[in-house]
């Protein structure tokens, strides 16, 4: 394989200044992740896009829903969401059932932003770990219960945040 290019050498930087483990797969500019959050493990993967310069840090919940009616939901749980966010998006694998997050970046350079990369694993760890109690209790759910759940209610719940680290605290 080749050495890899300025960009991805970034990427492996704020990895290793993070003390963040990861493993390179191989041939590819990607690396794999595990981050133990408030509510779940959130595996995710970063790939560089040296062409073009771009990052795209994504992160796949491990949950498949059982059905089409939890299937839905789960839409409308990442449509409602999506409209609250500034960075990065949810999608549905709708073939998997699966929500994902998804935060890129193009940068003017081709190194890229230290600074950015971070934020960008930062921002996908955080919004798996905020969305999965909702996203469990979508799952859970059947039925009339199901089909009842007031989804816009349950992202106001207060009591489903984890509390927020003092500064100073390590991330994430």
């Amino acid at each position: 394989m080749s050495a890899p290019s300025p960009l991805h050498t970034t990427v492996l930087s704020v990895f290793a200044e993070a003390g963040w483990s990861c493993t390179e797969v191989s041939g590819r500019e990607v690396v794999r992740a595990g981050f133990e959050a408030h509510h779940t493990r959130v595996e995710l993967h970063v790939q560089s896009f040296p062409a073009l310069p771009v990052v795209s840090v994504v992160a796949e919940s491990p949950r498949s829903c059982p059905g089409p009616a939890h299937r839905e939901r789960l839409a409308e749980l990442a449509m409602r969401v999506n409209q609250t966010l500034t960075i990065g998006n949810f999608e549905l694998d709708w073939d998997a059932g699966r929500l994902v997050f998804r935060a890129t970046n193009l940068f003017p350079t081709p190194q890229g932003d230290p600074a950015i990369i971070r934020g960008l694993v930062h921002t996908t760890v955080g919004e798996m770990d905020r969305i999965a109690p909702v996203e469990a209790i979508v799952l859970r759910s059947e039925g009339p219960a199901l089909a009842a759940l007031d989804l816009a209610a349950l992202l106001r719940r207060d009591d489903l945040l984890p509390e927020i680290p003092e500064p100073g605290a390590a991330a994430p």
